[in-house]
């Protein structure tokens, strides 16, 4: 907690051990008051714990009861986005189970309804799935199990409602002039097609070449909207998410105008700085990471940033774990950063939009991408005769092999170049692993030999393999699929 809001809490704390009179009370409200605006910029689940905190710290039954309703009527009547989630939790953890009571029984119906209406639409949650019907009645599957990969605006409107009018215009010049990325799910609230249709043709209409917009209703309320994005009254305007996580509600044109321009205004980045290096290997000290680790530094950037809206901090976050990785070797940071490229950026182009970010970034992945989906783990090894020197039962053995048919209990292939240290270690390492386990076979392929004594050979191989880094070393099983890739024999 910041200093002010500690010094403001803690008076707050002092009055609440009192007992309730007016004199108290009057004291208590100024310093709520104070408190509720030096925390207002503090995330949710903080704002949640030190108010739980502090309705707490009331001994008194009557200043419980003040301080409950206090920071309640604060929340839900908030205009600051995200508030109505303090509300809620103040609901359930005080009110609906009888620890503190409403002042009256219409209150409390009413408090439980808001909870009702509200709780699944807060920021931060998986927009709720609908389904809803297009003007020729073919039913729509909103926010499923498929996700679009784009940013969505949910919109609740009615053909006869003043304010919605004004926000229909505001929202279609917003999306006309900008052009932003984004699919338009117009949701008509009432049960008149006439109206509907009329109003969609004089109304929202709109030519865009990035925009995808979605006429939809639901006059029977099969789908429950009312209730799963508390459409009690129109408009109601959300935005959600690439991931189909709720990141702005409440909206107007105005606001989301601002959120838009946030997450997709092109910001030059630059990636793979000192202290993005110093981050990371922190994250991965240790152990030899797996596959894993990697996909949970991942996870955790988006969930973080990108579902929170932030779409600048999670491509500077993504771009730096991508350039850091770009120098890793060993089998989870290579198998992980395949996992980075496919999930996080080439399924995400609607984020990755600016030209900078396309050149550093896109283009890396891209790049990357096609080499980390050679010889990938479960299929059958290239079908290819390379000369090599197979390492078995403590013997050598040159000649030619065909890479498929290397038939012992565990195998290997070991490319080599020469010159590198690395590679020496590992053929070292290779050479004793073979004299002490009889089931082991490895197959050292000369990158250099094959170059310099056949081109055309060399070329189906660099297709075949990642070879972009030497020592590169994969394990097979007797049929000749693979097991495992970018191992290393050395601990």
């Amino acid at each position: 907690m910041i200093l002010s809001a500690l010094l403001i809490f803690t008076a707050a704390r002092e009055i609440c051990a009192r007992q309730l009179d007016s004199t108290v009370r009057n004291a208590l409200d100024a310093k709520l008051s104070e408190y509720f605006a030096a925390i207002e910029r503090e995330g949710a689940d903080v704002q949640k714990g030190e108010c739980d905190f502090l309705i707490d710290t009331c001994k008194d039954s009557l200043m419980r009861q003040h301080v409950a309703l206090s920071i309640y009527d604060h929340y839900v009547s908030s205009k600051v986005m995200g508030a109505e989630a303090v509300a809620i939790h103040v609901f359930d953890k005080w009110f609906a189970t009888g620890k503190v009571k409403m002042r009256n029984d219409s209150e409390m119906m009413a408090a439980r309804v808001f909870a009702e209406f509200n709780r699944m639409s807060l920021i931060g949650e998986d927009a709720p799935e609908l389904t809803l019907s297009d003007p020729e009645g073919n039913l729509v599957s909103l926010f499923g199990d498929e996700k679009s990969g784009r940013y969505s605006i949910l919109y609740f409107y009615d053909s006869s409602c003043a304010t919605c009018k004004l926000q229909t215009i505001l929202l279609r010049n917003l999306l006309q002039d900008e052009d932003f990325p984004v699919d338009l799910y117009a949701v008509y609230a009432a049960d008149n097609m006439d109206d509907w249709k009329a109003y969609v043709d004089a109304q929202l209409t709109i030519e865009s070449g990035n925009v995808n917009i979605f006429h939809l209703w639901d006059p029977d309320i099969s789908s429950d909207f009312q209730r799963k994005y508390g459409v009690v009254m129109t408009p109601r305007l959300f935005l959600i998410g690439p991931a189909g996580r709720i990141i702005g509600r409440s909206l107007d044109a105005q606001a989301l105008s601002q959120m838009l321009h946030m997450i997709f205004d092109e910001v030059e980045l630059e990636y793979g700085s000192d202290e993005s290096v110093a981050l990371y290997d922190g994250l991965f000290a240790g152990p030899a990471p797996s596959r894993d680790d990697v996909v949970a530094v991942s996870d955790y950037i988006m969930s973080s940033t990108l579902e929170k809206g932030d779409t600048v901090m999670f491509r500077q976050m993504t771009g730096d774990l991508l350039y850091y990785l770009m120098l890793q070797k060993g089998e989870g940071f290579k198998e992980g950063m395949d996992e980075l490229i496919n999930e996080q950026i080439l399924r995400q182009p609607s984020v990755w939009k600016s030209k900078d970010d396309s050149l550093k970034v896109i283009g890396m992945a891209e790049m990357y991408h096609d080499l980390l989906s050679k010889s990938t783990p479960g299929k059958l090894v290239p079908d290819i005769r390379l000369p090599g020197v197979l390492l078995s039962k403590g013997k050598e053995k040159s000649g030619e092999f065909k890479l498929r048919k290397l038939r012992g209990k565990e195998n290997y292939i070991m490319f080599v170049t020469d010159g590198c240290h690395v590679c020496a270690a590992e053929k070292a390492e290779a050479r004793t692993m073979t004299a002490e386990d009889r089931k082991v076979r490895i197959l050292m392929i000369n990158v250099d030999g094959v170059l310099s004594s056949d081109p055309g050979l060399a070329s189906r191989m660099f297709d075949s393999f990642d070879l972009s880094v030497l020592p590169f070393i994969m394990q097979t099983d007797r049929k000749g699929h693979i097991l495992r890739r970018y191992i290393t024999f050395v601990n």
